[in-house]
């Protein structure tokens, strides 16, 4: 992938599928011979379930996003501070870099475009199509996947997909302090394997990668040939990685069972993504103008 592309961020598990965890295979003819990895796939189970409770028992948090993403050969770090509340509405200030930087997007309203700003220089507020270039600019993730519930449905659909298909590494351990919280550790680590589709006509990767079960970015980071979500055409083969990552771990607060950091590896061994959560406050009770770019505090 170069520089210069397009950047692009429930389940219950089932029991009854083989698994690898620990290192020791789990399925009907280990169910009798290793009651600890048992038990570890039941552990696994009952914290994913725990954190999508949890995170469904949130209206709004605030706090600061931590990220790491590969660009090209560079991982890119940012943090932002952000207010998000249900139904689902985001506001974003950057503090480094672009310091000053504004994003507001509220689902349903503007069209279901974003509104921002850039904090610096030729500084105009402007609606964007949250999948844009401009809007996407320095992210894997469009600001309509923002936040605790999306991270969790990306962790929660790998893992479930390695305990159905009994080909990945699994394990769960104290996962120590993270930003003053005590956690779990989920760690996965998966074939790099995957498959090829083939586009439609006037199909873009946006398209094809939820026809796949795939996340966007992920398909176009793994196809070099490929430079922006509408560069395919009609009847081109595309590799979708089976996964969404090669290695991952995710680390689960053990006071909230809310999943505050996720480290993410490629399907070539590189780190992909780091996504972490200081500075978490649950259900502050954000209100109607914590989301509008007229409100005083904002600089729209």
């Amino acid at each position: 992938m170069n520089g210069c592309r397009l950047s692009a961020l429930p389940v219950l598990l089932g029991l009854g599928c083989a698994a690898m965890v620990t290192g020791v295979a789990v399925g009907a003819e280990a169910e009798s011979t290793d009651h600890m990895a048992r038990a570890d796939v039941e552990k696994i189970e009952t914290l994913l379930k725990d954190s999508f409770r949890s995170i469904g028992r949130i209206h709004d948090y605030r706090g600061v996003l931590y990220k790491k993403e590969l660009f090209g050969d560079a991982l890119i770090e940012q943090r932002i501070a952000f207010k998000f509340s249900r139904p689902f509405q985001v506001y974003l200030r950057y503090i480094e870099p672009n310091p000053g930087r504004e994003v507001i997007y509220v689902r349903g309203r503007n069209k279901n475009r974003l509104k921002a700003h850039r904090g610096s220089g030729v500084d105009i507020t402007v609606n964007l199509n949250p999948r844009s270039r401009w809007a996407m600019a320095e992210g894997h993730h469009p600001v309509t996947e923002f936040g605790i519930e999306h991270m969790l449905e990306l962790a929660a659909r790998d893992v479930r997909k390695a305990l159905r298909r009994g080909d990945s590494g699994l394990s769960i351990a104290d996962g120590g302090v993270v930003n003053g919280e005590p956690t779990w550790r989920i760690e996965l680590r998966n074939p790099p394997d995957g498959r090829k589709v083939t586009a439609r006509r006037d199909e873009t990767l946006w398209g094809l990668a939820a026809r796949a079960g795939q996340d966007m970015y992920v398909v176009l980071h793994h196809n070099e040939s490929i430079d922006s979500p509408r560069d395919i055409r009609a009847g081109q083969e595309v590799f979708v990685p089976s996964y969404y990552a090669s290695r991952a771990q995710y680390f689960f607060s053990k006071q909230t069972s809310l999943l505050i950091k996720l480290v993410i590896w490629d399907h070539n061994g590189a780190l992909y993504e780091i996504y972490e959560y200081p500075e978490l406050v649950l259900n502050p009770g954000f209100e109607a103008l914590d989301f509008d770019y007229r409100n005083e505090a904002y600089d729209f």
